[in-house]
C-alpha cells in the first residue's frame, strides 16, 4: 500500500532545487572568502628613509617601483631618523593592514629596519590586533571590522645588513648627528631596548649584504 506523504513530485523537485541552491551559495561564499586571502611582501627601509610615509607604493628608498620584488609588494615607509619607539606605529599599521585575517606576509628589512621590526614584534606581537580589509587610506591605515587576532601572520623575515644589535658606527661617533635614531643605534642602547629572543616564532634570516642596489 502506498502512503501519500503530502509532497508531490514537483514540490520535491523544488525542495531539492532550493537545497542545491543553498549548498552552492555556501560553497561560493567559502570560495570567495578563500579568494580574498592573499600574500604580501613588505619592504621596511633603514636609516635615511626616503619613501612617502603612508604610501605603500612608494619605493623611493629601494629603487624603481617597476622592479619585481615579491608577491603584492608594499613599501612600509618610516622617516629613517626618529626614535624606534616613535616609528613603530608605522610598522604596526602595515602589519595590521596586510598580515591579519586570511592574509600572510613575507618581510624584507634593511639596516635599522631590522631593529624597528624586532622592537615591534617583541613589544606588540602578542597583543590583540584588528583584522582589516587591506585597503589603506592616505595615512597607511586600513579599515578594521573583521574582529581581532593575536599578533600577525608572518611567514618569515629576511634581513640585509641588519642593525638589530645596534651599530658600532653610532658608538664610534661616525654618525655625529642629533638624530634620535642614531642614539637608539648605539649598541648598548639597541641591545637593551627589547628582548631580542622574542620573535613570536617568526624566523629571521640574516644576510651581510649584496652587491648592487639596495633591493638586491
Amino acid at each position: 500500500m502506498a502512503f501519500d506523504t503530502g509532497v508531490h513530485s514537483n514540490e520535491k523537485e523544488e525542495i531539492v532545487k532550493k537545497a542545491f541552491q543553498t549548498a552552492m551559495a555556501l560553497c561560493l561564499m567559502a570560495a570567495s572568502s578563500l579568494a580574498a586571502a592573499a600574500n604580501y611582501t613588505l619592504w621596511i627601509n633603514g636609516r635615511g628613509g626616503g619613501g612617502t610615509i603612508g604610501n605603500y607604493n612608494s619605493f623611493t628608498y629601494w629603487g624603481p617601483s617597476t622592479t619585481a620584488a615579491g608577491v603584492n609588494k608594499k613599501a612600509v615607509n618610516w622617516d629613517g631618523k626618529s626614535s624606534i619607539a616613535s616609528q613603530s606605529g608605522k610598522i604596526r599599521d602595515a602589519l595590521d593592514c596586510f598580515c591579519t585575517g586570511g592574509n600572510w606576509c613575507y618581510i624584507a628589512t634593511h639596516s635599522a629596519g631590522d631593529l624597528l621590526l624586532g622592537y615591534t614584534l617583541a613589544n606588540y606581537g602578542g597583543s590583540a590586533r584588528p583584522v582589516t580589509n587591506a585597503q589603506a587610506n592616505g595615512a597607511g591605515v586600513c579599515t578594521a571590522g573583521g574582529g581581532t587576532q593575536t599578533g600577525w601572520n608572518i611567514k618569515w623575515v629576511r634581513v640585509a645588513s641588519g642593525a638589530g644589535g645596534g651599530s658600532e658606527l653610532a658608538d664610534a661617533g661616525s654618525w655625529a648627528l642629533t638624530e634620535e635614531l642614531v642614539k637608539d643605534l648605539k649598541t648598548a642602547t639597541a641591545r637593551a631596548m627589547y628582548n631580542h629572543n622574542t620573535t613570536r616564532n617568526v624566523w629571521f634570516y640574516m644576510y651581510a649584504g649584496a652587491k648592487g642596489t639596495a633591493y638586491s
